[in-house]
């Protein structure tokens, strides 16, 4: 997944619809590992309650359920949102809906269990239909800011020229922003191409440091670094 599909889904939040309480329960601990909040409900009429007040980003929603079924849910929610992505589980494939679900502009129908594999290639997918309308700007303090479109960091009103291994650098660290990553899986992305000297990461982020003027990049304890 590209650090910018995960800068995304870490801000984004998912309303997940299932009626197996284990199931339910389960699979929220693994998509809170790709985004920020999981709204949960037991049926449809609880699904569509929930999406009502919370607006989530992204829709994960079973077919047979109580109340209201995952089919008419989808139905009711297309109405007035387009654009929001969609992913059906389903513990059978059902003929009927397959014919029905090309109408509701899906990202996937998914027959259970999902591997995580595939849910992480789901969820990417998710995230680059949020990324047509979603252009980032991170702000780091009053006076800079990181803008993804562009792939420029401004200071003070100034735009900094960075190379391409120091976007490549900030992005990593932006994907996982409050949480260490370590100089081996910073270095597997930058130079997976490449042969670099032991000193390169240091080089760039010594070099990227005095450019950016403004001190967001920790290091930490000599095992990697960390934007907070």
């Amino acid at each position: 997944m590209t650090e910018k599909c995960e800068i995304i889904l870490n801000k984004s939040s998912i309303l997940l619809a299932e009626d197996e309480d284990k199931l339910r329960e389960s699979f929220k601990k693994v998509l809170l590992l790709y985004v920020n909040e999981v709204y949960t409900a037991c049926d449809g009429e609880e699904a569509l309650e929930l999406y009502y007040k919370h607006k989530p980003d992204i829709l994960i929603t079973d077919l047979k359920m109580p109340k209201l079924n995952g089919l008419d849910l989808i139905k009711t929610i297309r109405k007035e949102n387009e654009e929001i992505p969609i992913i059906v589980t389903s513990a059978y494939t059902d003929q009927n809906f397959l014919l029905e679900s090309i109408k509701l502009s899906l990202v996937e129908y998914a027959v259970k269990p999902i591997r995580e594999i595939n849910l992480s290639q789901l969820l990417e997918s998710c995230a680059n239909i949020l990324l047509k309308n979603f252009h980032p700007v991170i702000q780091f303090t009053n006076e800079s800011f990181y803008d993804f479109e562009n792939k420029t960091f401004s200071f003070e009103g100034n735009n900094i020229l960075l190379t391409q291994k120091e976007v490549e650098f900030l992005e990593i660290l932006l994907a996982h922003r409050g949480n260490l990553v370590t100089k081996t899986s910073i270095e597997d992305k930058l130079y997976i191409y490449e042969d670099a000297p032991p000193s390169a990461l240091k080089n760039l982020v010594f070099k990227l440091r005095k450019k950016l003027k403004v001190d967001i990049i920790k290091t930490v304890s000599k095992l990697g670094y960390m934007i907070e």
